[in-house]
């Protein structure tokens, strides 16, 4: 019987990665690692030989071969558990998302497991159609990047419903990495990148949960169920997972208006993966996903509208014509509807030469398709295609000295289609809006060089050159540009349980997406003046103590950001999108203490602090945090 507490308190106020794991196969003292975090670390990194002999003790030569090399598993005591949520391996600041938020059944979507993450927040765009954005170190949704076991198979496009597309019965481990530069696969991360890791068919456990919510009338408002299998043979070289997930939120109207302050959700999901070993030197895994959503928001009784309402809902609607009173009018003229279907295809290889030379490569194909009618008075719909590869060799030059290089293709199109929108007047008409079809393609290559010194240093230092092109097939504009990236880490282990990590990374962008993006609040029709990629230079110092009890650890985040994309409106007239001339700097410090009274009693709490230059306040499409502590307790008995 177990039996859980949890205490929560929130105050906010408001103005108007690695993408591979580092294997813990390393030094001495790394070796009071937390047990969960070590063997998720693991689960996608190769052993060849489970039974094999399984210690802690390694040479610093081996801990440099971890970065690509295959290794045996290693076991650790459960006394020598460090408490801190921060990756001690990694020499970027990341942060794992806790165990008891992946497994609380209230937490049914993306948005719910980071909302309270230390400088994440999950934004709602629009309380009719509940357009989602997660956004990282106050940077915008668009800046923040959903990597899949380490592929970009989300765009800004996808992420705009498909945040809540993410079946998260099916994550082992998430890792929030907060600034630019943190993955070579993923220099689009001008926010930050959140790191989805998925089950590992070989260490995966069988499970199913179901939770129910209702509100103070005892009426059901929220469900959630979900269901896990794996199966492994004997050998331990093959095991497959599958899985499903189905959950529903109703709409909630706390002033009985009939107008909902949150729409209601469905959302099935579906999840195949498995991973088996070709001989001792060659490790693969296949993926295959399936997520279905459906949004209806706006009326508290929603139903799908059966067409496009010529009009909105007027005020005179409304009693006394005013939009907090009861609304009296059609339930079709304020209600959106939205229906994602999402396919996500993936594989990834490993193949060792040698003890010092390995080859890694990763390929994957996402299909979303959006239809949608909106209470503005048109229909809007997509298929957005989208397809990543990576591949690079890894040599352990010495014990020191490590060599990676690297390519990357990523091709995405785009294609929209809207009776209202894009057909209501014939071509060449000046009131005829273009359709917001795209091809986007960047084809890179990268090079990476760490250092070791002795078992306290490391240096990463690393450039990724990155050739875009960008066009809109119904517009005259076309981005076509060469850009050199930079990337340097550093990690510096004091002693034992101090630690503090320095890095600066170069981010970029090219901005893809608009009428959605901007949710069709001017039927005016765009104009695209886009010249150049968005750009920001990012700077992360964090110092960290850990140990099996409690944690401290603070950071300082600064961002620059150049050329950012904004769509600027004039009454009665087409929305135009162009880069502003100015330069914003982004500022975040934030403190996190962690502390273990009893084996079964956790105390957390953080304080985040965030400054934005005047003009960047202004073009966020949301209130920004800026500032916001946390106080969480958990109690736990089993």
């Amino acid at each position: 019987m177990k039996t859980k507490l949890n205490t929560y308190f929130y105050f906010r106020r408001s103005l108007l990665s690695p993408v591979f794991f580092y294997l813990i196969y390393t030094l001495p003292y790394y070796a009071k690692a937390n047990r969960e975090s070590v063997s998720q670390s693991q689960s996608e990194t190769p052993a060849f030989s489970p039974t094999e002999s399984k210690t802690n003790t390694h040479n610093h030569s081996q801990h440099l071969h971890n970065k690509d090399i295959l290794v045996p598993t290693v076991l650790i005591d459960d006394h020598d558990d460090l408490l801190s949520p921060i990756d001690h391996l990694s020499v970027f600041k990341t942060e794992t998302v806790s165990k008891q938020k992946l497994k609380d059944p209230n937490r049914q979507t993306l948005a719910d497991l980071v909302k309270d993450q230390v400088g994440v927040d999950a934004q709602v765009y629009c309380a009719n159609c509940g357009a989602k954005r997660l956004t990282i170190n106050g940077l915008k949704g668009e800046h923040t990047s959903l990597l899949v076991d380490g592929l970009p198979l989300h765009s800004a496009v996808s992420s705009f419903y498909g945040v809540d597309t993410v079946p998260v019965n099916g994550i082992s481990e998430l890792q929030v990495m907060r600034g630019a530069g943190a993955s070579l696969t993923n220099p689009e991360a001008i926010g930050g990148t959140l790191n989805i890791i998925t089950v590992n068919p070989l260490d995966a456990t069988n499970r199913a949960s179901t939770s129910l919510s209702v509100d103070d009338s005892l009426f059901g408002k929220a469900q959630n169920h979900s269901l896990l299998y794996t199966h492994t043979n004997e050998k331990k070289n093959f095991g497959i997972t599958g899985g499903g997930q189905f959950s529903r939120a109703e709409t909630w109207d706390t002033d009985r208006n009939r107008v909902s302050e949150s729409p209601q959700r469905e959302n099935y999901s579906g999840l195949l993966k498995t991973r088996f070993f070709l001989g001792n030197k060659n490790d693969f895994s296949f993926r295959v996903g399936k997520s279905h959503l459906e949004i209806l928001g706006g009326y508290s009784k929603p139903s799908r509208p059966q067409q496009v309402r010529p009009t909105p809902a007027r005020e005179d609607e409304f009693i006394d014509g005013n939009v907090e009173k009861l609304y009296l009018g059609q339930p079709e003229t304020i209600t959106d509807w939205i229906r994602i279907d999402r396919t996500e295809i993936a594989a990834h290889g490993k193949h060792l030469f040698s003890e010092d030379v390995t080859l890694k490569w990763q390929m994957g194909q996402a299909r979303q398709k959006q239809d949608s009618i909106y209470q503005h008075g048109f229909d809007y719909n997509n298929i957005d295609n989208l397809f990543v590869a990576d591949t690079y060799l890894g040599w352990s030059l010495s014990e020191s000295h490590f060599l990676k290089i690297g390519l990357f293709l990523k091709d995405q199109r785009l294609r929209s289609a809207s009776a209202n929108l894009f057909e209501r007047y014939p071509p060449g008409d000046p009131l005829d809006i273009p359709k917001d079809h795209f091809n986007f393609r960047s084809e890179a290559a990268y090079l990476q060089y760490s250092f070791f010194w002795h078992e306290t240093f490391e240096l990463d230092v690393a450039l990724r050159a990155d050739q875009i092109s960008l066009e809109w097939l119904e517009l005259t504009n076309k981005i076509n540009q060469s850009i050199l990236a930079p990337r340097v880490q550093a990690l510096h282990n004091i002693n034992e349980h101090l630690s503090q990590r320095l890095s600066y990374g170069l981010g970029y962008r090219a901005p893809l997406t608009f009428f959605e993006s901007q949710h069709g609040n001017n039927e005016a029709g765009y104009e695209v003046d886009i010249t150049q990629l968005e750009k920001a230079d990012s700077l992360v110092y964090s110092l960290s103590y850990n140990t099996p009890d409690y944690y401290l650890t603070s950071g300082v985040h600064w961002t620059q950001l150049r050329n950012m994309a904004y769509g600027f409106e004039s009454l009665n007239q087409p929305v135009r999108y162009r880069n502003t001339n100015e330069t914003y700097n982004i500022w975040v410090a934030d403190f996190l203490a962690g502390y273990k009274p009893t084996p079964s009693w956790f105390i957390e709490a953080s304080a985040e602090f965030f400054h934005y230059d005047a003009g960047y306040k202004i073009k966020l499409p949301t209130a920004a945090i800026e500032k916001r502590f946390q106080l969480r307790s958990t109690f736990e008995k089993g």
